[in-house]
């Protein structure tokens, strides 16, 4: 049965440019509808949306400034959004990782510039209709009633309302039950539709619910699967990823993210965990993009704040410390002052004082000057510890890379029992925040010194210390071509190696990370000349 649309909505048009917002008027006069607003940013569609409610919002993305899909994410996040509220981005970019990023907000429509007024047509009124047809759910949902939602769901789906919308309606139903966390009730509605093999959306569910009740071998099991379809295959590796972090296989769950964040980069939470993820695998360098990545896109955001800057900024040290090439530690010692003087420059009244002495303080022990960095870490080391946990573990590494050990090791303790700080910690950072307080134990200097003594070490001949100072060192830096070279070295060298020490594995790791590295002349001779004396070996 054909269903009469209403004509009378107010709609409301985003668009910068001129002639868009002209064309766009004429297509809806067009079509018969009569009430819209325009904005020709983001600013002025926040204001617009705070003074009057909308039925329709045809937005595009590309917009200076806050962008359509940052736009998007703010009306959500201020309550300024009805489920009622049809929503179609309009896009003159086609690139797949903006596709995807998009895609994962679930707006109604999405379309692609240019295009014809019988296709606006088609997406505006396939909108509308579903909107009006399911006001009382979404009024429902809106004021985040459970119950009588899953109530009128049920009742509409046994009297078989509207039947070309019955799957909608069951995935809706699916999504109330996660976001109740009623777990046990929604396994047991994905599991009477799973039998459904054109529902792949049935298969993601039910490996939510699996996830939280701890079964995950069943949920790997159903989305190994889907890792194989282009639609499905973001949301597969995301429930993985999940998987792996509860299992603490950190490292399979970074490879997930990585892979997760290359398709959709814009997603912050996912950037977020990919960056604390990457940092308790010792891999700095990818904790650096994600840093980075996570602060790109949140600028102009609802979430920009100076913490995006300061983690930035730390990230680019420790990437830095990882590496030996002069030219990208100067790069990277660059970006950190770099993001300093932007956050103090965008955020003048959070300048965050201490962070950044902590911060600068680190940027000279980067380029040798230790002296100047302990004085400047000195004057701060007795005031009181009021920051955040992220801040107190900064100091904590300052501390110990100028060789203050006892106060990191005691500010890492105050931390580590501290609650109120820690109280709703991510739990990838507890378990990262445990792993620094053992490496910082376990080193009696920074890590660039750690591994200079290791080469004293066996220079003197002392080879099983210096074999065990290289593993260490190695654990922690494991992107150092120096190190690698040296703990390879080290192992061709030693007789007698304890078999607690998986040597081979070792060998492995160095041996896969030097053929991928970028070496320098003279590391590329020292490489070639481990290699051959391999083969001679074998």
């Amino acid at each position: 049965m054909a269903v009469k649309l209403n004509k009378d909505i107010q709609i409301l048009v985003v668009d910068e440019q001129p002639l868009t917002q002209n064309y766009l008027r004429y297509a809806l006069e067009t079509l018969g509808y009569t009430s819209f607003t325009y904005a020709e940013n983001s600013a002025i569609a926040l204001t617009q949306c705070r003074d009057k409610s909308f039925d329709l919002i045809i937005c595009s993305f590309n917009l200076n400034g806050k962008d359509g899909y940052q736009l998007y994410q703010e009306l959500k996040a201020r309550n300024l959004f009805r489920h009622s509220t049809g929503f179609i981005f309009i896009s003159a970019e086609t690139d797949p990782s903006l596709v995807h990023s998009v895609l994962e907000l679930q707006p109604d429509e999405f379309m692609v510039k240019p295009y014809a007024i019988k296709d606006l047509k088609a997406r505006i009124d396939r909108t509308v209709q579903r909107k009006n047809l399911f006001r009382p759910l979404y009024s429902l949902m809106d004021q985040k009633k459970t119950d009588p939602a899953l109530k009128q769901l049920d009742q509409w789906l046994e009297q078989g309302y509207q039947p070309k919308y019955n799957s909608m309606l069951l995935k809706i139903k699916g999504e109330i039950l996660q976001q109740a966390g009623r777990w046990t009730e929604g396994e047991q509605f994905y599991s009477s539709l799973v039998h459904n093999e054109n529902q792949h959306w049935v298969k993601l569910g039910l490996a939510r619910c699996l996830i939280q009740r701890e079964r995950y071998s069943e949920a790997t099991a159903l989305l190994q699967p889907l890792l194989h379809k282009a639609d499905l295959k973001l949301a597969a590796l995301d429930l993985l990823s999940d998987i792996h972090l509860r299992q603490q296989m950190y490292k399979k769950a970074q490879t997930e993210l990585l892979q997760a964040a290359d398709m959709a980069p814009r997603n912050l939470m996912r950037q977020q965990k990919l960056m604390h993820l990457s940092r308790l695998t010792h891999d700095y360098e990818h904790q650096f993009k994600a840093a980075k990545d996570l602060l790109r896109f949140a600028r102009f955001s609802i979430y920009e704040q100076p913490d995006l800057y300061l983690n930035l900024a730390r990230a680019s040290i420790d990437y830095a410390l990882s590496v030996d090439e002069e030219e990208q530690t100067t790069r990277l010692s660059k970006v950190a002052n770099d993001t300093l003087s932007n956050m103090r420059q965008l955020f003048p009244d959070q300048r965050k004082e201490e962070q950044q002495v902590v911060v600068q303080a680190r940027i000279y022990y980067l380029k040798d000057q230790i002296e100047k960095a302990k004085q400047l870490l000195l004057a701060l080391d007795k005031s009181p510890v009021t920051q955040g946990a992220e801040d107190i573990l900064d100091k904590a590494k300052a501390l110990h890379e100028v060789g203050l050990l006892s106060s990191s090791r005691e500010l890492l303790r105050q931390l580590t029992q501290d609650e109120t700080k820690l109280k709703n910690a991510d739990p990838v950072f507890l378990t990262y925040l445990k792993q620094e307080q053992q490496e910082r134990e376990s080193l009696p200097m920074g890590p660039r010194e750690f591994n200079n003594n290791a080469v004293l070490l066996y220079e003197r001949g002392q080879l099983h210390q210096a074999l065990t100072a290289f593993i260490q060192a190695f654990n922690i830096m494991p992107g150092n071509v120096s190190i690698a070279l040296n703990l390879l070295q080290s192992l061709r060298s030693t007789e007698n190696i304890d078999a607690s020490i998986q040597t081979e594995e070792l060998r492995l790791q160095c041996e896969v990370m030097l053929s991928k590295a970028k070496l320098n002349e003279e590391q590329q001779k020292r490489w070639q000349q481990l290699q051959s004396q391999q083969k001679i070996a074998i």
